[in-house]
């Protein structure tokens, strides 16, 4: 393979240098690609000339004229990924010349698909009537890159063919995803009431809430109006197909209440704050009503909630404790301090952490006297705990509770923070350096509730943070000063570029996932105010 490749690349430069032309000029190219006789050695020479840093708009007639002559797909393939590269309207017609919606084989299948990311790259008008003809096309790679060109050409026209996609249960499953995520980018109202149907489908397994709640996000207002009917029991049209469909109506309270504190939508306060009394048989379908209200609030950063979240933070439960205090952590104050107070010596070591938590981002000196009590009291608590479970996952319960003391002291580094800097938010950004990574999640809350647009650039410079907790708060805190303070957006829209690739290289990353939703929403307020 080795001898192959070096008389490949040695025949490659004995054409290259066979030329006598100037060789940043088209002639020099279209002498050289003349003397290459096999297909493959005509898509290196293309290849050569895209990345020569010469190809521009003088190569277009060479290129339009070798894309209507040549035979061969994988050539003309080729061809279209450097027209791509010029992006000239004038290519347009050249490219849709080229495409053939009768294909079967693999070779012209792929250069189907070249020509559509082609005419999706160059963007202009004039080629969508050709992308919405490869919609219909045989092979489905074909149809994803027609998808994204009127996805991000945000075609109009487009809407309809694409709900009907997005619903196609008969197309690939990565077929409906694309369409709904192209129907997020075009906007249009018209798609609401497809992408909430699809907040719940399933296929074969396959959930599209993710896709879903993004476009609805991102199409804005009119989600809103549609959620707040679901939120408020209005929609009797999609509780009806939810009915008939075998979807429990729960799923969409939960959802839509999550979709409505991503939107920061206030006229959904008063049915968020019911639902934090929301009772149902099952305690798991109450548990997550409940929960999913609660981060929609602190989303909202809605004061009204912090009474009542505070009445349930000796929840039982663990997990579902640690949303309750997470979501008061978020809403900030001191309100809530006593009854997490409580909490933090309630309940088992994990329940009892979840308060911990919350009470050391919220206090301050005040609460080391607690947090001392707390852990001189923890190593009996444990004792007694490893006990009532038989030593199930104890081990050594001296062991564990010197571990748990270490742990109450390692959260009260919050409160040392909190003494040192008090309300001074140019001592939190400083903290934002700090090795331990809860001080670092406390000190980017305070710098966001601190308004000050100038320190954004410094929560932005930390996003690629390995701990996702710490992350999402950096990513909240970011988020808090775009929203509050005047000049906060326009300086965050210059770390855009750096946003976007890492949203991009972190995409399979299962570790960021939850994180990344949010900074992914982060980074569409900040695209949408910068259009």
């Amino acid at each position: 393979m080795s001898r192959l490749l070096a008389a490949t690349s040695l025949t490659l430069v004995l054409l290259l240098s066979g030329c006598k032309v100037d060789p940043g000029s088209p002639e020099y190219w279209e002498k050289t690609l003349g003397k290459a006789r096999r297909a493959q050695d005509k898509v290196r020479v293309l290849e050569t000339l895209r990345g020569s840093g010469k190809l521009n708009a003088s190569f277009l007639p060479f290129l339009h004229g070798q894309l209507a002559s040549d035979q061969k797909p994988e050539v003309k393939a080729s061809v279209a990924r450097a027209l791509a590269d010029v992006k000239n309207p004038a290519s347009v017609e050249p490219l849709g010349n080229a495409v053939d919606l009768t294909a079967t084989d693999s070779a012209s299948n792929q250069l189907n698909k070249e020509l559509a990311s082609a005419l999706g790259e160059i963007g202009d008008p004039k080629a969508v009537p050709m992308l919405m003809k490869l919609l219909k096309a045989r092979d489905n790679y074909t149809r994803i890159e027609a998808v994204e060109a009127l996805g991000r050409m945000r075609v109009k026209e487009a809407v309809e063919p694409l709900m009907a996609l997005a619903t196609d249960e008969s197309a690939e499953l990565f077929l409906n995803k694309k369409a709904i995520e192209a129907l997020g980018r075009i906007g249009d109202a018209r798609a609401v009431p497809t992408l909430m149907r699809m907040l719940t489908k399933e296929r074969r397994g396959v959930s599209f809430y993710v896709e879903s709640s993004f476009s609805l996000f991102q199409l804005g207002q009119p989600a809103s109006d549609a959620l707040l009917a679901v939120l408020e029991g209005k929609d009797t049209e999609l509780s009806g197909w939810a009915h008939r469909n075998g979807i429990n109506p729960a799923s969409y309270s939960f959802k839509a209440a999550q979709l409505l504190g991503d939107l920061r939508e206030h006229r959904a306060d008063a049915a968020l704050l019911k639902q934090l009394e929301f009772k149902h048989e099952d305690p798991r379908i109450q548990a997550i009503v409940r929960t999913r209200a609660a981060d929609a609030l602190a989303r909202m950063r809605s004061t009204a909630a912090v009474k009542p979240l505070a009445a349930l933070v000796s929840e039982p439960d663990a997990g579902v404790r640690g949303e309750y205090t997470y979501a008061l952590a978020r809403l900030g104050g001191r309100d809530a301090v006593p009854a997490l107070e409580k909490a933090a010596g309630l309940g088992d070591w994990y329940a009892r952490e979840a308060a911990l938590e919350a009470l050391t981002m919220l206090g301050d000196a005040r609460e080391m006297p607690v947090l001392e009590k707390l852990a001189a009291a923890e190593p009996a608590k444990t004792a007694a705990e490893c006990e009532a479970l038989g030593g199930e996952g104890c081990g050594d319960p001296v062991a564990l509770g010197k571990k748990r003391v270490e742990t109450i002291a390692r959260h009260g580094k919050r409160l040392e923070a909190a003494k040192a800097c008090g309300t001074d938010t140019g001592c939190w950004v400083k903290k934002l350096e700090d090795a331990d990574k809860g001080v670092v999640a406390r000190a980017a809350m305070e710098v966001g509730r601190g308004k000050a647009a100038a320190h954004v650039g410094a929560l932005l410079a930390r996003m690629t943070e390995k701990d996702p907790g710490t992350r999402m708060a950096l990513i909240l805190g970011a988020e808090w000063l775009v929203e509050d303070a005047k000049d906060a957006a326009a300086l965050a829209r210059n770390a855009l570029p750096t946003l976007e690739k890492q949203l991009t290289e972190e995409k399979s990353s299962t570790e960021y996932v939850r994180a990344n939703e949010d900074l992914r929403r982060l980074v569409a307020r900040l695209q949408r105010q910068k259009t």
